[in-house]
This record gives structure tokens, sequence and C-alpha cells, in this order.
């Protein structure tokens, strides 16, 4: 394993010198997210970057490397993360020119978590890192039926089991406990991976290319596809794509995913998908829609969770047993996480995948990457932030703004 650390007070410094003097002068506490995540750099080979990205939470966010670590295949252990460990906890105690440092979340795919963490993967009996329910073992995998009847995880109940651990040497236990982190609320679950790529890609799939009873036509597959490629014209730029055939749903990345669940999948799937199914999906996109507003997140938190629950118990009843894996029991926690951090935009791997796809685009060949990398970052970190600002516009799409006070 290659590994690269940049001390993080000097790269925060750096980061703080990028923006305006007068908003620096206006925050007294500096809030910091980090992100653990595994990314293949190339297809031809079994290479995996493992970065430990940190988040400047100011307007605009800032995201930069802690620790970059190269290696031949995934990560087995967290020797790579000590050093980050030792700076954040040093940050902890002291602050930085006199600003008091706050940790807002570590976002991380169930996996990552699972690793960071030191548990139990998300395909065990007790997979879920929020809450106690026992999964059960149907056609070759862990499902979890119930939607209520389940104990939630503390973070004194997880160090206390962790101790025990610890004394028994049992198992090893992570390195994070040393940092006075929540070990389960502080480590959210990522709406990107486990809604989007989880729940909202499986929807389609199986509506593509599932049991006939769920499964659309070629007919209805083609009609879809033909509502979405006609609103192509009426997506604004503050979109990352654009819609495209349903077919290339395998090819589909996060953004467009998201993009169907709470914006067009209410409208190409009416009066085409049945009835039952369109309410279940109905159920999914509006209970998204309100956690990812953070007014709507808290004036509405209670309904959104109980159509996640209703969600949950109709997919038993409409796709079977099999289908209530762990992304579709992670969505009864989502309005949890909603509330804690604001919204779910507040705590996802958005950010971070974005600067993710930035780093691998640095790497120009096979040829000692990880110095490529970090060549690259030095010369880009000395640039200023710039934020642009939007020019009014007046032709379709792109001629409807919010204003101040909420009005289009």
């Amino acid at each position: 394993m290659e590994c690269v650390h940049f001390n993080l007070r000097e790269s925060l410094s750096e980061q703080l010198k990028r923006y305006p003097t007068e908003m620096i002068e206006r925050v007294s506490t500096l809030e910091l997210s980090f992100n653990i995540d595994g990314l293949p750099i190339f297809k031809s080979s079994r290479s995996h970057l493992w970065p430990i990205l940190c988040a400047f939470h100011l307007n605009p966010i800032s995201v930069f490397p802690v620790t970059l670590t190269l290696g031949p295949t995934k990560l087995k252990d967290l020797d790579f993360a000590e050093e980050a460990i030792n700076d954040i906890q040093e940050l902890l105690d002291n602050g930085l020119d006199g600003k008091k440092i706050r940790i807002r979340c570590f976002v991380c795919d169930a996996p990552a978590r699972a690793m960071v963490k030191k548990i139990k993967q998300y395909s065990g009996y007790f997979g879920c890192d929020k809450c106690t329910q026992k999964g059960t073992w149907v056609s070759g995998q862990v499902t979890y039926p119930e939607v209520d009847n389940f104990t939630l995880r503390t973070n004194e109940a997880f160090r206390a089991e962790m101790t025990i651990r610890q004394e028994n040497e049992t198992a090893p236990v992570s390195p994070f406990l040393r940092l006075p982190l929540d070990m389960i609320q502080q480590f959210p679950i990522d709406y990107m991976h486990q809604a989007c790529l989880g729940v909202m890609k499986k929807l389609i799939t199986e509506w593509v290319r599932g049991d006939r009873k769920v499964r659309l036509s070629a007919g209805q597959i083609n009609e879809v596809t033909q509502r979405l490629l006609s609103l192509r014209n009426a997506i604004p730029n503050c979109f990352a794509r654009k819609p495209r055939n349903l077919e290339d749903i395998d090819r589909w990345k996060a953004t467009e995913l998201r993009q169907f669940a709470v914006y067009t999948g209410k409208i190409v799937l009416k009066c085409i998908l049945s009835d039952q199914l369109y309410d279940h999906f109905m159920a999914f996109s509006v209970a998204l829609s309100l956690l990812l507003c953070p007014t709507l997140a808290r004036e509405h938190n209670r309904y959104s969770k109980e159509l996640m629950q209703y969600f949950i118990e109709k997919t038993k009843e409409l796709y079977g047993d099999h289908f209530l894996v762990y992304n579709i029991h992670s969505m009864v926690h989502l309005s949890e996480e909603a509330m804690a951090f604001g919204s779910l935009d507040a705590c996802s791997a958005f950010i971070f995948d974005n600067y993710l796809a930035k780093l691998k685009r640095l790497v120009r060949s096979g040829r000692k990457p990880l110095v490529q990398l970090v060549k690259r970052l030095t010369e880009m970190s000395t640039s200023p932030l710039s934020v642009v600002a939007s020019k009014s516009k007046t032709k379709r799409p792109n001629n409807a703004f919010t204003l101040a006070e909420g009005k289009c």
C-alpha cells in the first residue's frame, strides 16, 4: 500500500485563505464532514484509491483530501487512518486560529461504514447499524420485514459493546472510537447510495426485467422512455444530467436516479404503471421529496416516516419477501437523519462523489498514479474559490428562479 497524508491543520489553513476575509471573520465555529470510500482508478487493474476526504461547510463548500491510499486491492484494516484521526483530535482540542472545530458527520456507504466502525456488514443478521432488528434469511439473502418493532441503537450501548469486545480481545475495534463522536448519529445513512443507487434503481430494474406480475411490457417501457426523452428540453441547467433511455438503467448515475425519484418519475409513470405500483412509488417519492427540503423535513417529519413505513409494508405485498433487503429497510431511518442534520442533502455523499470523479480525472497514466495526484492537487490548492453569480436568462428551461421569499 502507498499512502500520502496531508496535515489537516495546514490543509484547513490553506483552504481558509481561499475564502473572503469578511466571511471568515463572521464565523466562530468551523463545521467539517468526512468521507471514506474506495475508488477503482483503472478499468484494467484491481488498483483501488482509498481517500479520506474533508468538506468545509462554508459557501461554497470546499472538499479536499486528508489521506490518499493506493493499493492493489480493497483495504482490510484502518491503519491508513491513524494520522488523520490524530489530526482531527488535535483540532477538536485546540481549534484553528481561535475558531472552534465541529464535526458534522462521517459520510460512507454501507460497506465502508461497517469497515470504519468495525461492525457486521449489512448482509449479516444484525447488519443494520441504526437498530437491533434481526434479519430473516429469504431466498439466499438477509431481509428485514419489521417496520416498527425494533430498538434503536445508541452511542452509549455501542461504546459499551466495543469496550467488552476490546477487553475480551474477541475482535478489533474501530480507531475512530478515540474521537468524541456519536458512533450512531454521526455516521448517517447516505441517501445517495441507499435511496437512489439502492432503492430507486432496484425498483426500475424490477419494472424493466423483473417478475411478470410487476414487469412492464416492451410497449410500456418504450412509452416511459419516450416521455423521459420528451422532458429533456424542460430540464434546467441546475440538473447535472438530462433524462435518458429507461433500458440503460444499469448505466444511470446517482443524479439521474435522484431526478427520477423526486421529479420526473411522478410524471412519466402515470397511467402506465399499475395503480397499486404507482401509489407505492409515490409514497417513496413524496417521502424523499419532503426529507430533501430543510423546512418540510422538520414540518412533516412524522408524515414522511409513516410514508416510508407504508412503502416498506407494501413492498412485501407487491414484490415479495425477498425484496425487503437492507437498502429497503434503511428507508425507515431516513426521517431521523433528516431531523438530526436539517435535510438529507446536509449529510449526503454527493459533494464527495463529485470530488472523487475529479480525482479520477487527474490520473493520466498508470505510472505512479499517487505521485500524479499529489502533484496536481498541490498545484490546484492555491487557486482562490469563486462563486459565479447566475445570470438571468429568458429562454426556456432556464427562465425560472426562486426568490428570497420562496416564490418562483
